[in-house]
Order: C-alpha cells, then structure tokens, then sequence
C-alpha cells in the first residue's frame, strides 16, 4: 500500500490534533521570535550591556531549570487544554506590555526581565502541557505520527524563526517584533479554544 504526503484519514483528519498542531507550530515560532526579539530590545532600545543582556537569557531560560519537573505534577492535576491556553494568553499580556511601555517611553530593563521570566515560566508550563495533552487526544497507534508532525514543525521553528525575528526587528523595530511575537501567542491561543 503507498502512503501519500496527505493520506486518507489519520492526523489529518483529527480535528483536535490539528488544533493542537497548529497552535503549537505558531507557539514554538514566536518563543523563536522572542529568543532574538527581547535581547534586541535591551540592545536598541535601552542601550543594555553585555551584562545585562547575558542576564536577560539567564531570567528567561531560569524557569526551564526551576519549574519543569514540578510543572509536570501540576500538569497532570489540570486541563491542559485549559493551561495551554491561559499560558498563551498571560504569554500575550507578559509581551504585549514591552511594545506598550516602549511606546509610552517607559520601558525599563527591569520590565524586560519580568517578561522574560513570566514568558519563560508559561512557556515550561505549555510545552509540558501539549507533551502530555497528546496521548489523551490520539490513539496509541497514531502517537509515532503525532510526535513526528509536532517535532518537524518544533524543528523548523527552530531554524525559521531566529531569521524571522531578525527581519521582524529591522521591518518594525524591535520592541514591534516582540508585539509580533504576542500575537502569535494569541493566535495559539485561539486555535486551542
């Protein structure tokens, strides 16, 4: 039997699994957006050294090392449709207040690590959520496919999205591209509720 890039049935009829595929694919490409975004806006906007901007990715990879194992524990006490989605919407809110402030020229550097870290901390509690939200949503059989679909699009977020932001920062400026990355958010949020 010859299998085709669009087959019959399977994922690509899986009207939830494409939800979650889909806002996971626009989320890991705006935590790639941010990953250049933020460092930029301390560079540009507010003039930070190295220092600062070093500190800046400690604040932001700090709750990958503090809160992935206990995530995991309140992960599977919770919705996780439900915390994918509050952690995509506080995602929103902690980054659309960046190009808020800066527009309003109050933007600090202290604001820039409170983001980084809120970011950072719902982004812990996202990906745990749709690691473990897939084996409740496809068959047994279809996790090999499921896992494949969600890595492939996690992979070219990964390569995709340091460019885009890049191109993002010089079409709009840095602090808009950080904008850019919130309504990625809120669009991933949409496609989960």
């Amino acid at each position: 039997m010859r299998r085709g890039l669009w087959p019959q049935g399977g994922l690509w009829r899986h009207a939830d699994f494409l939800k979650l595929w889909s806002a996971q694919s626009v989320s890991q490409l705006g935590t790639q957006i941010s990953a250049i975004a933020l460092p930029l806006v301390a560079l540009y906007e507010l003039h930070a050294t190295a220092f600062e901007v070093a500190a800046l990715g400690t604040v932001e990879f700090l709750p990958f090392l503090l809160f992935t194992l206990p995530a995991g524990v309140w992960v599977d006490r919770l919705r996780r449709r439900w915390l994918m989605v509050t952690a995509d919407l506080g995602r929103v809110v902690a980054l659309g207040s960046i190009p808020l402030a800066a527009a309003l020229g109050h933007l600090t550097l202290a604001q820039l690590y409170i983001a980084g870290f809120v970011t950072g901390t719902l982004t812990v509690f996202f990906d745990v959520s749709y690691q473990s939200y897939l084996p409740s949503l496809v068959e047994r059989e279809q996790l090999v496919d499921g896992n494949a679909k969600l890595e492939v699009t996690r992979a070219t977020a990964q390569v995709a999205g340091p460019g885009l932001g890049g191109l993002l920062v010089r079409a709009l400026t840095a602090p808009y591209a950080v904008l850019a990355d919130a309504l990625s958010y809120l669009w991933s949020a949409g496609f989960l509720f």
